[in-house]
């Protein structure tokens, strides 16, 4: 029975991937090191730890470039997204009907605490939410399953009651790893059958997420 749902924030709820990837090309620049699309899409959904890490092997082994170039996508993401951040569409519909129906909400996001907050907010969303869980507040990020499970503990309820929301390959293997219900709105990425397989549907967007979600006959309303 689903009793809770859970939202990635970037790229699900926020339009900000494409932001990041752009990001990543200025550090590229900057630092004259090669970071190709395919290196960089398996760093969606990750935390900074985490792409940190990847970077590292990347990079031959090279700690201190590697955090060079973790330094530097963040600083270039947090000048780009200055104005080039925005809502994905259906977003706040979709909150809306969903927590009118008497659904509990989450977030579950790979950014630090310290950045998650104020883009919340900036985009009027904190509100919703009864839980919040970001990317330095677990052991483990995705795609391990880590902050799901956190999630589902702080909102009262198991894991497996629980759909996520989610728009990267990294999150969806989170998401099924934990035992959720997986409702993929795919970003960046198209699924591949793997991934898809992993899904108990994929949406073209939010705009669709109520009516998935909603009309199942083993969703517990409490409104």
């Amino acid at each position: 029975m689903i009793q809770a749902v859970v939202f990635d924030m970037d790229g699900t709820l926020v339009d900000s991937e494409g932001v990041s990837r752009h990001a990543w090309d200025v550090a590229a620049d900057e630092l004259g090191v090669s970071l190709p699309a395919s290196f960089i899409d398996t760093l969606l959904g990750r935390n900074s730890r985490a792409c940190r890490g990847l970077l590292v092997e990347h990079l031959g082994g090279d700690e201190e470039l590697a955090q060079r170039a973790v330094d530097i996508h963040l600083r270039a993401f947090l000048e780009l997204a200055a104005t080039d951040l925005k809502l994905k569409p259906g977003a706040h519909e979709a909150l809306e009907a969903l927590r009118s129906a008497g659904l509990p909400l989450a977030v579950a996001t790979s950014t630090a605490r310290v950045r998650a907050i104020p883009r919340l907010e900036r985009f009027s969303l904190t509100s919703y939410f009864t839980a919040i869980v970001c990317g330095d507040e677990v052991p483990n990020g995705k795609p391990e399953p880590d902050i799901f499970i956190e999630a589902a503990r702080r909102l009262g309820v198991d894991p497996a009651e629980c759909a996520v929301v989610e728009d990267s390959f990294n999150g969806v293997l989170a998401g099924h790893g934990s035992g959720a219900q997986v409702y993929m709105v795919p970003d960046l990425m198209d699924p591949t059958d793997e991934i898809g397989a992993l899904c108990t549907t994929v949406l073209a967007s939010l705009h669709d997420l109520p009516e998935a979600i909603l009309s199942r006959p083993d969703v517990a309303l409490r409104a």
